[in-house]
């Protein structure tokens, strides 16, 4: 309560007249603005109180009314309650004014909003299409309630408006979208003089699947699934998220053993991952050694995963109310006994890692961001956390177990490709340590609650999730009849691919696959 009347003091000290609405029970403070005032808001909470833009999203409020409203999310410090500024657009307006100027990280968000929803964003920098690629037939805005999900689009002729440095000796590499190997599509387009890059644009959003629409025809306890698939390698991840979302409508209490469960799930979801990411990462300097040792550390972990759940990826563990599946004592000493061994194997593999000079000399000042930029940008995960950011929703705001086992936040503040590797480094050793925290304090009892009530239509809950990239984000609203209105999902993916364009910049094009794989973001997950 002390932090909740903080952040409303400093509010109500810049703003008089500024009162929020009453709790939502979200561990959120909601303001309602009108358009004129918000930017200043906005500014102020992001300028003055440190405030970090983690979302900005729209929503069509037909049928019920003719309206739409935009809603903008801040964290403001670890452990306070949500920031969340609303305001409307009545009947035919379709204008509002972008923050974008004074808060970069809006700048991808007010983009989308005017591709998916057909609402402008007046004095933004760049109002070229985001997702609507050129092909897409004009008007088409595809989160309208008035567009059916199964609309057969046709197809237009169009280019898309690249950036261009002008100069003698100036020249653009163009790279992708179709790439070698099993990669998903994703175009970079470079600007060099000699070397040295000088500007990379990243054009993306190949493969729109059209996810969030795919969500408003979904029951609320059904759509798991569909969370799971988000991004392939995020499975726990985006499906938890969006279950904490539509438990805090339902208001059902998920017992403590799944919730240490669930938690048990997402660390190995994390130590996979990184694994992969560590060994890619000394691949793409033409270490080959640790690679083969990270794939092989991999495999064991993957069918552990399979041992454990009958899914290697994990699929299938999740549902509303806690989790699909138990595992009894007996599997969770067998868990720990091998991630034991596991990182007996890692450490010895890590000393080799660390102590090449070659590989420190390739990867340290290489891909650097900075921590203004990360900043400005609102990077978050592992990418922010290797520049100096401080932040980890598990520590900041707790969910499933992670109240009764505390994270050790790993936290490096060069920002460049060691130190991204370094935190992957890191967090492998702490995964291991909470999964033996884990297997200590389970709980014995149930693993799955029941619903306490039936939410009215329009109502909303937000959830928030530390994946192995970082924070994802899922607000779900209700519509009639236990269906979704709207499912806003937020990948980190979205927030950091932005950020690649400035880490680059003086570095060489052969250096770009390093520090694309030392961010290693979702393409699938950026692009929903």
């Amino acid at each position: 309560m002390t932090d909740r009347l903080s952040v409303e003091q400093q509010l109500q000290a810049a703003f008089p007249t500024l009162v929020p609405d009453p709790p939502s029970g979200n561990n959120m403070m909601r303001y309602r603005l009108d358009q004129a005032r918000l930017p200043e808001i906005a500014r102020y909470l992001h300028g003055q109180m440190h405030g970090r833009l983690a979302l900005l999203f729209a929503v069509d409020g037909r049928p019920i009314a003719q309206t739409y409203e935009l809603h903008y999310l801040f964290a403001v410090g670890s452990r306070q309650p949500w920031v969340l500024l609303t305001t409307e657009l009545a009947g035919e307006h379709r204008l509002f004014t972008s923050i974008t100027p004074s808060i970069h990280a809006a700048q991808w968000y007010e983009r989308e909003i005017r591709d998916l929803f057909g609402l402008i964003p007046q004095g933004h920098p760049d109002l070229r299409r985001l997702i609507r690629h050129e092909h897409w037939p004009k008007g088409t805005h595809p989160l309208k309630k008035d567009f059916s999900w199964d609309t057969v689009m046709g197809r237009q002729q169009g280019n898309y408006r690249f950036r261009h440095i002008e100069g003698e000796g100036v020249f653009e590499v163009p790279v992708g979208p179709i790439h070698a190997g099993i990669i998903e599509p994703g175009h970079f387009r470079f600007s060099v003089a000699g070397e040295p890059i000088m500007q990379l644009e990243v054009r993306h959003f190949w493969k729109h699947r059209g996810v969030e629409k795919l969500f408003e025809q979904q029951l609320l306890t059904a759509a798991v699934p569909l969370a799971e698939r988000v991004s392939g390698d995020t499975t726990i991840g985006h499906s938890l998220a969006y279950c904490q979302a539509v438990e805090t409508l339902l208001r059902i209490d998920v017992p403590r053993r799944a919730r240490y469960l669930r938690s048990l799930f997402l660390e190995l979801e994390r130590l996979h991952n990184h694994l992969g990411d560590v060994g890619a990462i000394c691949n793409d300097t033409a270490y080959a050694l640790p690679h083969a040792h990270c794939s092989r550390i991999k495999e064991r972990l993957m069918q552990l995963n399979d041992r454990l759940t009958g899914s290697r990826f994990l699929r299938g563990v999740m549902c509303v109310g806690g989790v699909a599946r138990d595992v009894d004592t007996k599997m969770l000493a067998e868990t720990v006994n091998e991630l034991n061994r596991i990182e007996t194997d890692f450490s010895e593999l890590e000393s080799i890692i660390v102590a090449n000079a070659s590989l420190t000399d390739r990867l340290e000042t290489t891909g650097v961001l900075t921590e203004r930029t990360a900043w400005d940008h609102g990077v978050i995960g592992v990418v922010g956390r290797a520049s100096g950011i401080d932040q980890d929703v598990r520590r900041d705001r707790p969910f499933a177990a992670y109240d009764e086992i505390p994270v050790n936040v790993a936290l490096y503040r060069y920002g460049d490709v060691r130190a991204r590797m370094r935190v992957r480094m890191d967090e492998i050793h702490e995964s291991i340590r909470l999964i033996r925290e884990i297997r200590h304090n389970i709980p014995t009892g149930p693993i799955t609650g029941e619903p306490s009530r039936s939410p009215h239509h329009g109502e909303w809950a937000l959830s928030a999730v530390e994946g192995w990239r970082g924070e994802i984000l899922y607000v779900v609203m209700t519509g009639e009849n236990g269906q979704i209105h709207r499912c806003k999902v937020r990948d980190p993916s979205f927030v950091n691919w932005p950020a690649i364009q400035w880490a680059v910049i003086g570095n060489i094009i052969p250096d770009f696959p390093l520090i694309n794989k030392s961010f290693n973001l979702s393409y699938a997950g950026n692009d929903l």
